[in-house]
């Protein structure tokens, strides 16, 4: 794809906005796109501009129903399916992301040995108490924020967490030998430019739905996604579809109970 001018995602996501967002949205959840599936691959390009959009309609879906429930039922009950929803709406992919990237991360092999181990499908114990640990935090964190907060921070988690994968793809190379994830949202010279916008659209999206505490966030979410990007470096030398789906768990979680704290 030397030869294409790196413009060329940018516009598409301009002119044809409603199939470069369905390519997302039918990518990264379990949403029906708007346009023909068929079409999807022709838009991947553009598509790439719509992934933090993507997180903010899976937030406000989830949001607007906690919100809702909220008001009427009890919030343990209410934290526990909106912890599991905010998983439940990527298919549940980015969960055995993370549970694949703890058992390879964590098994104290060598790098390429890691990379078979985060191939297998089966699910062995560190990626069982990954699973368990995310979920444990994520509903701990709901229950324990302000009920006026509920529905801004599920719109915040999300973002935030579509957001690092587009910052992991963009800055890391791909572990392996394969072409990886990136090679289909981004031409040359784009990564850099679509991880700005997309960062710049988070920080919008934050600074509208948690004013007061947006800088906060962004720290945590900075911190967050730095220190996973050492761990991918130094284990296994870039990235994996893995450990976007991990990246997305962890940036979730630790939005959502760094805002416990900062919002408690």
């Amino acid at each position: 794809m030397g030869g294409i001018n790196n413009s060329t995602g940018l516009k598409t996501a301009l002119t044809r906005p409603v199939h470069s967002f369905s390519a997302a949205l039918r990518f990264l959840t379990i949403f029906p796109g708007l346009t023909p599936a068929k079409d999807d691959p022709e838009y991947f390009s553009g598509a790439a501009y719509y992934i933090t959009i993507v997180g903010l309609v899976c937030g406000a879906v989830i949001g607007g129903i906690a919100h809702l429930l909220a008001q009427n039922g009890p919030l343990m009950l209410v934290a526990v399916a909106a912890a599991v929803s905010l998983s439940l709406v990527s298919g549940f992919l980015h969960l055995d992301g993370l549970a694949d990237t703890a058992d390879g991360f964590m098994s104290c092999r060598d790098r390429e040995r890691s990379l078979e181990i985060m191939k297998d499908s089966r699910i062995g114990v560190m990626g069982a108490t990954a699973l368990v640990v995310v979920l444990l935090f994520k509903t701990a964190a709901l229950v324990s924020l302000p009920a006026d907060s509920l529905a801004a921070m599920l719109v915040a988690a999300p973002v935030a967490g579509r957001t690092g994968i587009i910052l992991m793809m963009s800055y890391l190379p791909y572990a392996r030998s394969e072409g990886g994830l990136g090679t289909l949202f981004f031409e040359n010279g784009s990564a850099h430019r679509v991880s700005i916008m997309s960062v710049i659209l988070m920080v919008v999206i934050l600074a509208v739905m948690v004013p007061q505490k947006a800088v906060m966030l962004l720290v945590v979410f900075g911190i967050t996604l730095f220190l996973f990007r050492l761990l991918c470096m130094k284990r296994i030398g870039g990235y994996t579809g893995d450990t976007l789906g991990a990246a997305c768990e962890l940036v979730e979680t630790a939005v959502l109970v760094g805002g416990t704290f900062i919002l408690y």
